[in-house]
């Protein structure tokens, strides 16, 4: 698992991290990435590892891959945002969608109870479409022929 988390000292810059020292240091990066100035807390900035950091989106909207195969999830319609290979949005099964700007506000404010279970429900239904559009074996076959050509590590 790689998290994006935006350093803002003395100079914005992405971070990308990796190699977690302990749960709670996970805990920690997990929620700067998050952290939104202002919104989460009055403080317009989070500490992480002994560094002023905010939401990794700020630099990093869609972190590179480090894995040989990766699966991109946004939770807003990737192709109004003009991001390519996404593989899990609610692009996958546009029907009976929500607006980009009803999302980009239940990101902000959750929403009522009924309405967080539907879009579960169609998060769920866009992996199943990512998944029969990607099938497990075939991505398992693609990377042993990389294994073995030598191609991989």
């Amino acid at each position: 698992m790689t998290v994006a988390v935006t350093q803002i000292l003395w100079r914005p810059r992405g971070l990308l991290v990796d190699q977690f020292d302990s749960r709670e240091d996970l805990i920690n990066v997990v929620f700067t990435s998050s952290f939104i100035p202002g919104y989460l807390a009055p403080s317009p900035a989070t500490m992480f590892r002994n560094r002023v950091c905010i939401d990794g989106g700020l630099t990093l909207f869609m972190p590179p891959p480090s894995a040989a195969k990766t699966v991109h999830v946004c939770a807003f319609p990737a192709s109004r945002l003009g991001l390519e290979e996404i593989g899990i949005s609610p692009d996958c099964n546009p029907e009976n969608r929500a607006s980009p700007r009803e999302l980009f506000n239940w990101a902000l404010e959750p929403a009522e109870d009924e309405i967080l279970d539907k879009l579960f429900e169609l998060g769920s239904l866009d992996a199943a479409v990512c998944a029969e559009e990607n099938p497990v074996d075939k991505t398992v076959e693609d990377e042993a022929a990389l294994v073995e050509n030598g191609s991989a590590t």
